[in-house]
């Protein structure tokens, strides 16, 4: 009788087994976070920031060849030469000088046939002074910067992108880079920077503002000598195969 007496006050003295409140909430957070886990990993990923991938059209073929974007400058001023390059049935990249006499109506004549549009904006450079009041220079300030490169964009219909003229000197300036860039990133264009000089700033420029950009690799036409071309395309591609992709 002494045991069983002993039996029921030991199991009176002991403490409720049932979770209390401390532990209820304590499975509720770990609850929580499982499932906030779950979310983060079933949910979809974010599509890929085009900072670095701008919409050129480009010379494919099946890997592992390269691809090569070509950029045809200085649109817009022989209508009968350039519609050449239209009849070609290659996938061009045209950029269009704002202030060249046929550059509307080509460039409406080329997005429609499906060609990529950009605009060739004028910028100073070190040597070959050009007193045109439609050039980018380094005398300008911000609101006179902004403005015009507005103004050169609206006389390029169907534009998706941008590259400079010239601008050995203007796109080794930051600030200046930086008002042309702002706008471009307003308007939702590409940037390609043509690497008129080493010192441009363009590439620092674009990732701090997150613009689409690429920058050119390969000039095609410094001598336009039927030989060179020749070679100078045979170069194109040995590097190409080289670097895979090429502007």
């Amino acid at each position: 009788m002494a045991r069983r007496k002993n039996r029921k006050k030991a199991s009176r003295a002991s403490p409720s087994r049932r979770p209390g409140a401390l532990a209820w909430a304590a499975v509720l957070l770990i609850l929580l976070l499982t499932i906030l886990v779950f979310l983060k990993i079933l949910k979809p990923p974010s599509p890929r920031s085009p900072a670095t991938s701008p919409p050129l059209k480009a010379l494919k073929t099946k890997s592992p060849k390269p691809s090569v974007a070509l950029i045809i400058d200085d649109m817009g001023q022989r209508p009968q030469l350039e519609r050449q390059f239209l009849a070609l049935g290659l996938p061009l990249n045209l950029a269009f000088l704002p202030q060249a006499p046929f550059t509307p109506a080509l460039a409406r004549e080329a997005h429609h046939k499906g060609f990529t549009i950009l605009v060739h904006l004028p910028m100073e450079a070190e040597k070959k002074r050009d007193h045109s009041p439609k050039v980018l220079k380094l005398s300008m300030n911000e609101a006179q910067i902004k403005t015009l490169v507005a103004q050169m964009l609206k006389r390029v219909p169907y534009a998706s992108g941008a590259n400079q003229h010239m601008g050995s000197l203007f796109s080794q300036d930051p600030r200046r880079m930086k008002w042309v860039l702002e706008i471009l990133r307003e308007k939702g264009l590409f940037f390609i920077d043509s690497r008129t000089t080493p010192h441009s700033v363009a590439p620092i420029i674009a990732r701090h503002l997150k613009i689409p950009f690429a920058q050119r690799d390969y000039f095609l036409d410094n001598n336009l000598d039927l030989h060179h071309l020749e070679r100078a395309l045979e170069e194109m591609i040995r590097q190409a195969y080289q670097k895979k992709k090429l502007v």
